[in-house]
């Protein structure tokens, strides 16, 4: 590897922030999640996880959200919600709640 690419490569790990490297908290039930921004997001089977700002808060967090009540629907609309909320910063609001485990968990999505 040369030096040029060993730079790059070091510059965009210090860079990175430290989110990303974060194992992710499990979501508290009850607890409404609102984020200002979102930096990913991932979903698998049953869950989810963003990476984003919280509201009131500087610093990204990774946020696994999961549950009883999350089905294919849901993750598709909270899919596009977040999808929407990353590509245009500062505009919307991506939230999430879910009163307890056999809710359904609702995503909305707001303008700033």
């Amino acid at each position: 590897m040369s030096s040029l690419r060993a730079l790059a490569l070091l510059a965009t790990l210090a860079l990175a922030p430290a989110s990303a490297l974060a194992e992710p908290e499990d979501a508290i039930f009850g607890m409404n999640y609102v984020f200002t921004s979102v930096d990913a997001y991932t979903a698998g089977y049953g869950h989810f996880v963003v990476t984003g700002v919280v509201a009131g808060e500087s610093t990204p967090r990774v946020i696994r959200f999961s549950g009883y009540g999350l089905s294919l629907q849901d993750a598709d609309r909270c899919d596009r919600f977040a999808l929407i909320a990353m590509t245009r910063p500062g505009r919307y609001q991506f939230s999430y709640f879910q009163e307890a485990p056999n809710q359904y968990p609702t995503c909305t999505l707001t303008r700033m």
